[in-house]
């Protein structure tokens, strides 16, 4: 890649690479337990794959990191998973967790590269994008040939070009008013899949984890996520359209960790924070108001899962914080105490 390290790294630079270290250095954990689990031949070389980008990513951001001179993360590492633990979840289902892997990295890296102005890191995020793809075409093509992709809905073909004549089409903040169009039935239903496997991840968690408040809130995420799915799989059903089938028969009855509880709590952050981002795009495609509403509402209600999360991995001081802003009220108010001392 191109030598220009006389070029400082920008704020949105340092953020893309710090986030994407935390999330790589726990897909690293996630997949070795994965890699040592799996017995499908088929799905062991997607496995391998998905390893070895997170263990490039990880050790090219820290090099840049320390060519910067900036502290490189914690993140996670080995001693946040035991590949010696039983199986947790059936291979079935570290495919769906590839795709949606492969799914987030589609999105961090488009963004990451929309960012990004210096030439390395432009560089480095249109390469991850490319694996990324390749990824997300190997998944998708191996769960096709099984039989376990879950399609969109379809909808019957257009015959004609239709114009809205009345604001009603916008809809009624207080009942449904008119069938889904294509982009919301495409939000909705990606939500119901998300939530899917988000309330799958926390089920297992929650099934292994040891600290009693970490269960409670492992519960309570789960909970969400049930609620969440039935309400967008009633209002798909409103239109005579499907939703998604459950994932918790793909976790087994183990109930020793494989992994510590600061990445489950971490783990389970980061799909809530995806989780937000996906309602914010919904409501900015949506053109139904009352559609619109639940998802203001949903959206409230996960962060404030979300903060408790957070406060969670506070209390056992988990929380790693990303750069900031220098504070420069504090710097003058320690060179004010050093002065009178």
């Amino acid at each position: 890649m191109s030598n220009i390290s006389h070029i400082r790294l920008t704020s949105a630079e340092i953020a893309i690479m710090w986030t994407q270290y935390q999330s790589d250095s726990l897909a690293k954990c996630v997949l070795k337990y994965f890699l040592a689990k799996v017995e499908d031949e088929k799905i062991r070389p997607l496995l391998e794959f998905a390893l070895s980008l997170s263990q490039n990513h990880v050790a090219w951001i820290r090099s840049t990191y320390q060519n910067e001179q900036f502290a490189s993360p914690v993140g996670f590492t080995n001693e946040d998973v035991d590949t010696n633990a039983e199986r947790l979840f059936a291979d079935i289902f570290t495919l769906h967790y590839l795709n949606n892997m492969s799914r987030v990295g589609l999105a961090a890296y488009g963004l990451a590269l929309s960012t990004a102005s210096r030439q390395d890191i432009r560089e480095f995020y249109t390469q991850t994008l490319h694996e990324s793809i390749e990824l997300n075409e190997r998944v998708v093509k191996l769960m096709l040939e099984k039989g376990i992709y879950a399609r969109s809905p379809y909808i019957p073909a257009s015959k004609h070009v239709e114009f809205a004549k009345q604001q009603a089409f916008l809809g009624n903040v207080f009942k449904v008013s008119r069938p889904l169009t294509a982009v919301e039935i495409m939000h909705v239903f990606m939500n119901i899949q998300t939530n899917i496997m988000g309330k799958a991840v926390i089920t297992g968690f929650w099934q292994i984890a040891s600290s009693p408040d970490i269960r409670s809130h492992f519960l309570r995420g789960k909970e969400i996520a049930q609620k969440h799915i039935e309400l967008f799989t009633k209002r798909l059903g409103a239109d005579d359209l499907a939703g998604g089938s459950s994932m918790e028969p793909l976790i087994t009855t183990v109930t020793q960790s494989p992994f510590s509880e600061k990445l489950m709590l971490f783990h389970v952050s980061a799909l809530i924070q995806m989780g937000i981002g996906n309602y914010g795009l919904a409501i900015s495609t949506s053109q139904c108001y009352d559609l619109a509403i639940d998802y203001a509402r949903l959206m409230a209600e996960v962060a404030l899962f979300a903060e408790d999360g957070a406060n969670l991995m506070i209390k056992y001081g988990w929380f790693e914080e990303p750069p900031q802003a220098v504070d420069r009220q504090m710097l003058v108010e320690n060179k004010n105490m050093e002065i009178f001392n």
